[in-house]
């Protein structure tokens, strides 16, 4: 079909090329029918390509967020991995690309993703390799899979090696992301504790907690000064901004007399449990809400300093989540409307895909973003939203 339109199109326009005037080459007899007739049939191909990227999409969710001419691209390309490295980012919230090695020899020979690197070089190795060979959406499942049960079974380990080792090596050995979660955790469950020790009458528990986080957070600042490398000073500046809240919330919690783990302001914060047992999951809970942690790799960006505005943001946005339901954070720009959902997904290690909203969109993008939204669990920010 698309090759009758192609010498269609070639023969109409170098007759019309022949007659040189305009008048009379939009006047030829048979040449406003023949464009009619590749209309239709340029329609019915459109139609076909777009059948045949849904079955695509539908086999790997995230590329819902991709454009038709990206996945084009990518499937162009589906023999070659190396050459589909370039949009590894577009799919992952911060795997810029795949550490590949060779395996097999000769005409076995193939590719296996052994790792995800960060756009900050941070490497982290998958606990099972994956062979990059066959339909591309298949094996970027795969991967997404690896991730996911790498993540777990990092974080299990990183909280367990926590109490064992010094902090300034724990914090080398391990990645950001775990190092940040671990210690979430690990003050979740100090405060609990306390708040506990409180309701039975230990009048000190909290105050001693506090001690404990200022302990904490002076190691760190000391870290900070000492001569680190680059990356780790990224992960150390961002677990500072988050205990630096912790100790806050401590601070709070003190002043308002706080003795049980019922007390409002310890339950509108956002709380991080490890449950044990045949889940072995990490479980966030806020108010009487509760979620759980998304497993999808962050590298190390920077974090959100937590206001008490933000923490209020928090709290609306998690129990319009337990509501099924999306949030509306307004205000003057430049305020940290969508910083505020982005550090939240952090929190929750959901993708975020921020999306910025054009006059031009129309409802057939929209709904094939919603549509990867639904089958991902991703979150999107969809700025400007008020020009649709």
């Amino acid at each position: 079909m698309f090759d009758e339109v192609n010498s269609n199109w070639i023969r109409t326009t170098k007759d019309m090329l022949e007659v040189v005037t305009a008048y009379k080459a939009t006047h030829l007899p048979g040449a406003l029918g023949r464009l009619v007739k590749m209309d239709d049939s340029l329609d019915k191909i459109q139609k076909s390509l777009d059948e045949y990227l849904e079955t695509k999409r539908q086999a790997f969710p995230r590329f819902y967020f991709l454009s038709n001419d990206d996945l084009l691209e990518i499937l162009g390309q589906a023999r070659d991995p190396i050459a589909v490295q370039p949009h590894v980012r577009k799919c992952f919230e911060a795997v810029k690309s795949l550490e590949m090695k060779d395996v097999g020899k000769g005409a076995a020979k193939q590719l296996e993703a052994v790792g995800l690197n960060s756009p900050e070089k941070e490497f982290v190795p998958l606990m099972s390799n994956v062979v990059c060979a066959g339909a591309v959406e298949a094996w970027l499942l795969a991967v997404e899979t690896a991730m996911v049960s790498t993540l777990l079974n990092l974080l299990y380990r990183c909280y367990g090696d926590m109490k064992k080792t010094k902090r300034e090596k724990w914090i080398r050995e391990w990645a950001g992301q775990m190092t940040l979660t671990s210690g979430q955790i690990a003050w979740t469950t100090e405060c609990t504790k306390a708040l506990n020790a409180l309701s039975e009458g230990h009048k000190s528990a909290m105050r001693q907690a506090k001690k404990k986080q200022v302990s904490t957070l002076t190691k760190l600042c000391d870290m900070v000064r000492g001569n680190l490398g680059k990356l780790d000073r990224k992960k150390t500046v961002a677990i500072v901004t988050v205990e630096v809240h912790s100790r806050d919330v401590i601070d709070r919690m003190i002043k308002q007399g706080c003795a049980s783990v019922n007390d409002f302001e310890w339950l509108l914060q956002l709380r991080f449990y490890w449950e044990d047992g045949g889940s072995q999951r990490c479980i966030i809970r806020q108010t009487n809400t509760q979620h759980l942690y998304g497993y999808e790799y962050l590298g190390n960006p920077g974090r959100l300093i937590v206001t008490p505005l933000t923490d209020r943001c928090y709290t609306t946005l998690t129990t319009a989540l337990h509501l099924n339901r999306g949030g509306l954070p307004q205000g003057p720009a430049g305020t940290g409307k969508t910083e505020t959902v982005k550090d939240l997904s952090k929190n929750l290690a959901k993708q975020c895909i921020v999306f910025n909203c054009s006059d031009g969109l129309d409802y057939k993008s929209l709904g094939r973003m919603f549509s990867g939204l639904a089958q991902t669990g991703a979150w999107s920010c969809f700025d400007e939203f008020n020009r649709i």
